[in-house]
């Protein structure tokens, strides 16, 4: 299944979602919005440091109108002032993907990681950290612990969410596990009818998950035609020892001149 998993991965990833480094490529500053920190604080019956939060804002501000070296370095502070400022580590990554600085964010989004798991080692029950916690897994490629995450954000939320169950979708299909990613993307639609990018990835899921059918069914054919040209050869080799032994039991018995 291993090797499996692999072929299909190398075979069947053709049309990835495109993740670049312009913010309108991708979902996640959109779905991830500024004021869930709060909330995951508050779970956690604390709050930013004051300056911390005030310099994270700014950093908001100056992130979706362009001014994106400016982000930087107001998430940078963000992060010194307030080493446990977990989203902080998450939206330097983001600006420091957008000003093309890509080992700087996935610095970033390591920390990013430490400090959202601290917080669900905390609350275990804690939906916005797992999500925000999957959300940095994906950046950094680690789709496997992605899934894990963005599961426990679905399974852990108070109310359906679409967005979370999106990024399970993306996760899950960048691993081919497209059947996931189907379950996933039709839980998201259900919640959310006009969630455009689920339609559009769930046209995707569903080819992927017809490749992979056609791919497991053309490699049953091989083997039942691989096990039946062996069990063919196996039957030939028998009859001609059969044959060779009559011959020399004939030989052997012929009376005597």
């Amino acid at each position: 299944m291993k090797a499996l998993r692999v072929t299909l991965a190398t075979l069947f990833i053709f049309a990835p979602l495109q993740v670049g480094c312009n913010r309108k490529q991708t979902v996640q500053e959109k779905t991830a919005a500024p004021s869930s920190e709060g909330a995951v604080q508050q779970q956690q019956g604390a709050q930013p440091d004051g300056d911390a939060r005030a310099l994270f804002d700014r950093g908001m501000d100056a992130y979706r109108h362009n001014r994106d070296d400016e982000a930087v370095e107001d998430f940078k502070r963000t992060v010194e002032a307030d080493p446990d400022f977990a989203e902080g580590f998450y939206r330097l990554g983001l600006a420091y993907n957008v000003t093309r600085q890509t080992d700087e964010a996935d610095k970033a989004f390591e920390q990013g990681v430490k400090a959202f798991e601290k917080l669900t080692k905390q609350d275990p029950k804690n939906s916005d950290a797992y999500y925000f916690l999957g959300l940095c897994y994906e950046k950094l490629g680690k789709y496997d612990e992605a899934v894990k995450a963005l599961k426990e954000a679905v399974k852990n939320s108070p109310t359906e969410n679409d967005d979370k169950y999106f990024e399970l979708a993306q996760a899950h299909y960048k691993l081919a596990q497209y059947d996931e990613s189907v379950r996933a993307l039709n839980k998201t639609l259900e919640i959310n009818p006009d969630y455009f990018p689920a339609q559009e990835l769930l046209e995707q899921a569903r080819s992927g998950a017809t490749r992979v059918e056609e791919f497991r069914k053309h490699q049953e054919q091989l083997r039942k035609q691989q096990t039946g040209n062996t069990n063919s050869n196996a039957n030939n080799s028998g009859n001609g020892a059969n044959t060779n032994s009559g011959a020399r039991s004939k030989s052997n018995t012929a009376p005597p001149t």
